[in-house]
């Protein structure tokens, strides 16, 4: 059964939807918004719980086999209001409420590799970073300080991967300590590290480091680990950091991906 329109941006669930595009109010609803049709597919068919799915009541047709599966939750507006919900320049009127699990304790799969991001600022960066990560196999991401992984933009930056990977927060001490423990290798990306296809990428209990797109990784991590880098020509100096991070994924991965 469908709800009766909601025509009123003052609406309470609209605005408490439109309040999900800020990060305090993620984590004070627990939830955060995922925009687009093949984002939210992917979520009703099971990569993650929705709370509340709004639909452009113009277009219910059009999304019926996605509501099928989302029956009691749907909630019908107009399409001023899910313009008014969503960042996307071009809305495709359809958006879902997603309830975040509770942050579990540190648990690495074991003898799969880790992805440690220090102070990864920009959102697209972010996604993009997750997204490789989720399809090379680094799927435990600790954030140190990072731009948060369930802002909108990099959700759908991630194209998915944000609900393959397991997220933490730790501080650096936390995880600098946890691969000593437990004898991980910790390689830091780097412009003044060793080759990184010269190195031996035949251990496979590693962290991979990568730092903010400015500064890079903090002297901690640096006196901490194997310091790596990408070969280049002498006119540029570094790469995007979503770039580098994705090439060192992959060449660590080699053929087991």
């Amino acid at each position: 059964m469908i709800n009766e329109i909601i025509t009123s941006l003052d609406n309470p669930s609209v605005k408490e939807a439109r309040s999900l595009n800020d990060k305090k109010a993620r984590r004070f609803h627990g939830k955060f918004l995922v925009d687009g049709e093949k984002l939210v597919h992917e979520v009703v068919c099971g990569a993650a719980e929705v709370d509340k799915l709004f639909v452009d009541s113009a277009r219910l047709e059009e999304f019926d086999y996605i509501i099928k599966k989302c029956e009691g939750k749907i909630v019908p507006v107009t399409k001023k209001v899910i313009d008014s919900i969503s960042e996307n320049v071009t809305p495709q009127g359809i958006i879902a409420e997603v309830i975040m699990q509770p942050t579990a304790e540190f648990k690495p799969v074991s003898n799969q590799p880790i992805l440690i991001l220090d102070r990864i600022q920009d959102p697209g960066n972010l996604g993009t970073i997750i997204r490789t990560a989720s399809a090379t196999g680094f799927s435990s991401i600790v954030l140190i300080d990072t731009a948060d992984p369930f802002s909108p933009k990099v959700v759908r930056s991630s194209s998915g991967g944000i609900f393959y990977t397991d997220i933490f927060r730790m501080s650096e001490a936390e995880i600098i300590d946890y691969c000593r423990a437990k004898n991980i290798e910790m390689l830091v990306a780097d412009m003044c590290g060793e080759n990184i296809f010269k190195h031996n990428n035949s251990i496979k209990n590693i962290a991979l480091v990568i730092g903010n797109e400015g500064q890079g990784v903090s002297e901690n991590f640096k006196a901490n680990g194997t310091l790596v880098s990408l070969p280049m020509k002498s006119q540029m100096e570094s790469l995007n950091a979503a770039v580098s991070a994705s090439v060192l994924m992959y060449t660590l991965m080699g053929n087991s991906i």
